[in-house]
């Protein structure tokens, strides 16, 4: 049990992403499913403004359940959210070529393709997304010097 502890506690930002952007994948879907089949908009602007809200989904999860980053100043909060979109720009582009690779290109049904590169965007989205929010210096030593902690008393109890 406390080896799954230490992993947990270790890879923390990557479980909570993975959850958190599961959700967001589902908001994306689902966002495109309603514009695209309920109001029949064209696909790639029923999945812009899936992205779109996806991404505004994203931030506020990211920033404040996923890397814990916190609402310091407007100035500081103004870097994050411009980060933020920079770097879901690039998955943007991703996003909307996927899909017309796959709908125009390969004829492949809309749902289909959005579900693939839902998966294919959201490797990108977290290996840029822990740039805007990465924790600091002395953030990550004092989680480092709390695990090596951790560990000295799991094995201390093991020796009594």
């Amino acid at each position: 049990m406390a080896f799954i502890k230490r992993l947990v506690f270790k890879y923390r930002d990557f479980l909570t992403y993975t959850i958190f952007g599961f959700l967001a994948s589902l908001v994306n879907i689902f966002t495109y499913w309603v514009f695209r089949h309920t109001i029949i908009w064209p696909y790639l602007l029923a999945n812009t403004m899936a992205w779109f809200v996806a991404n505004l989904f994203g931030f506020f999860t990211n920033k404040s359940l996923v890397f814990q980053s916190k609402y310091t100043t407007f100035g500081a909060v103004c870097r994050e959210v411009l980060s933020f979109f920079f770097f879901r720009g690039v998955s943007f582009f991703l996003d909307n070529g996927l899909m017309i690779v796959a709908i125009s290109f390969l004829g492949w049904q809309s749902m289909t393709a959005k579900i693939i590169d839902q998966l294919i965007v959201g490797i990108v989205n977290y290996i840029t997304t822990r740039y805007t929010f990465r924790k600091t210096e002395q953030q990550m030593a004092l989680r480092g010097r709390i695990l090596r902690r951790y560990n000295a008393i799991l094995k201390r109890g093991h020796n009594d």
